[in-house]
């Protein structure tokens, strides 16, 4: 998986970084996120459904952005119109999920 080998270049660069998965080490920042985030704002079912889905899509693709809403699960769950209708702050929550969560 590309997002393991970015884990294993910057372990070959600086061996004392410790080697896990990279979708382990995401899953991790994602939670830290959503704790501090649940703390301003307590997120419906479905958002947290979404929220876990583009996690886990940052943790494949090692980034999001609105074209990313057109397939696969996000387009069977009504695309970047219902991320927009979910998030009326969409732009601004990809930008933040991608630089917390991808280091």
């Amino acid at each position: 998986m590309l997002a393991d080998v970015v884990n294993l270049v910057r372990h070959a660069l600086t061996p004392e970084q410790p080697l896990a998965p990279y979708r382990d080490e995401l899953r991790a920042r994602y939670e830290v996120w959503l704790k501090k985030k649940q703390a301003e704002k307590n997120f419906t079912a479905e958002q947290r459904e979404w929220l876990d889905h583009m996690a886990e899509h940052i943790a494949t693709s090692l980034s999001i952005r609105p074209d990313d809403f057109e397939d696969g699960w996000f387009g069977q769950q009504g695309s970047l119109s219902k991320a927009h209708k979910l998030f009326p702050e969409l732009v601004l929550l990809l930008s933040e999920l991608n630089e917390r969560l991808v280091q």
